[in-house]
């Protein structure tokens, strides 16, 4: 049987093998030729080899899903992302995500993957299906400022995953659609969906998850991979904040913003009205703008979270919205609010991809 020992130092290959090289991604089965500079729409210079390969780092592709109940392995303080589609939630642990990166899965009639970069705290949701076929992603071992590139397993193109969209290979250029994922701890999760489900352990049995794979990396803010070229004045390097991308224009909120337990605040971001809600003590932040997906204002009236199974707000027309920005109850039932891209992520990271377009906090 494996040490425990062991496992924690596959855990960190990734980084010490990243740290030692800082080495150019070399050619890959499947996908030689790409390694020309023309090819890739980043600066090629700055794609970087994180030591363990093309699948080194192994995505779940068949995840085992257990009722809330029974995830006896999750503490209510730890961090999930969670989806809701239809009527069923699922709560996927950040302390599986450290280890896999990347869950191919699905519900009902929409595939996707769950993508989690532990070096820069980015979780976001890939659509499977492209251009009407389904594919799975998997982790290219390639990085962009410090950040997780994935190919989809169809045509072995790249996607750096805070960028959304291809930068090398058939895919070049393609955007992969912005779907909301909630980052929240487990507590706060199931107290919104008590019937959510969760993403279990039991796949892989023998691994301690519940040892953190690198280190000091949350908390030293020093320790980054790579330099990269922009930071965030006066906000530590791995302060986890609410990035939000609108029109081109990008703008971030931080977690002392939300002193009260529920609350909300309007943004101009990229000439749209957004609504950010966050919270301290229930450890989450995210965003939509203020309309429909036809184009009609919706102004809040009562911040509803923490009162209702799902509910966010009751805007002035007595409509209930969901967390997921659909309305629930109301003449506008079944109408949906129009998301812009938002998720947390460390401050240098979103500094690395879009200093330049930042607006004024």
């Amino acid at each position: 049987m494996m040490s425990k020992n062991k496992v924690f130092f596959i855990g960190l290959v990734v980084l010490v093998s990243a740290c030692n090289k800082n080495v150019e991604p070399k050619a890959r089965a499947g996908n030689t030729g790409n390694v020309l500079n023309e090819e890739w729409d980043i600066p090629f210079a700055q794609v970087k080899d994180g030591g363990v390969g093309k699948d080194g780092i192994r995505s779940i592709d068949a995840p085992v899903v257990v009722e809330g109940d029974a995830a006896t392995f999750l503490k209510d303080e730890e961090l999930v992302l969670g989806i809701k589609y239809g009527n069923t939630a699922i709560a996927y642990p950040h302390k599986i995500l450290d280890y896999h990166e990347i869950v191919n899965h699905g519900i009902e009639d929409f595939s996707y993957s769950i993508s989690y970069c532990p070096l820069t705290g980015t979780g976001i949701l890939f659509n499977r299906n492209i251009d009407s076929k389904l594919t799975t992603f998997g982790v290219s071992g390639l990085l962009f400022n410090s950040n997780l590139i994935l190919y989809d397993r169809e045509t072995d193109s790249n996607w750096p995953q805070m960028m959304l969209k291809s930068v090398n290979g058939v895919q070049r250029g393609k955007k992969n659609e912005f779907h909301q994922l909630i980052e929240t701890t487990w507590a706060t999760w199931k107290k919104w969906y008590p019937d959510s489900k969760v993403m279990s352990v039991s796949q892989d049995v023998g691994r301690n998850y519940d040892r953190y794979p690198y280190g000091n990396y949350k908390t030293n803010d020093d320790y980054l991979l790579y330099s990269v070229p922009a930071k965030l004045k006066n906000i530590p390097n791995k302060e986890r904040i609410l990035g939000i991308r609108n029109n081109g224009v990008v703008a971030y909120s931080r977690f002392n913003a939300f002193a009260e337990e529920t609350g909300f605040r309007t943004r101009s971001v990229g000439g749209d009205d957004i609504y950010v809600f966050g919270s301290i003590i229930d450890n989450y932040m995210f965003a939509f703008k203020a309309k429909t997906l036809d184009g009609v204002k919706v102004e809040i009236d009562e911040v509803l979270l923490g009162t209702a199974s799902g509910a966010l707000f009751r805007d002035t027309e007595g409509n209930v919205w969901s967390i997921f920005g659909e309305a629930t109850e109301g003449e506008k039932k079944g109408q949906k609010l129009q998301i812009p891209e938002n998720y947390i992520g460390y401050a240098f990271a979103w500094a690395a991809f879009y200093a330049e377009s930042f607006v004024v906090e």
